[in-house]
């Protein structure tokens, strides 16, 4: 694999868990979602995203942001598993 291809699905798979993590989804279910079907696409969604920049601002914010992240293409599928 391209090194520069290497550390971008790096990154981007990095900033996905952080942004998991932000919002409370429970990482399990979420993998267990349509038989890691939902998982494989918020990968690609992520992989793909074209608001990387608001991505990394947003998730560098030290306070806890008071909106969404809106920009995230997967943001609504992240909201079918909070962690309870």
């Amino acid at each position: 694999m391209d090194w520069p291809m290497y550390r971008r699905v790096e990154r981007q798979a990095v900033r996905m868990h952080e942004m998991m993590d932000r919002l409370g989804v429970d990482p399990i279910a979420f993998a267990r979602l349509r038989q890691g079907e939902t998982y494989a696409e918020a990968r690609a969604n992520c992989l793909f995203c074209v608001n990387a920049d608001a991505c990394l601002r947003w998730l560098e914010n030290e306070t806890i942001p008071q909106e969404a992240p809106t920009f995230c293409a997967n943001f609504k599928l992240f909201e079918t598993c909070p962690q309870s």
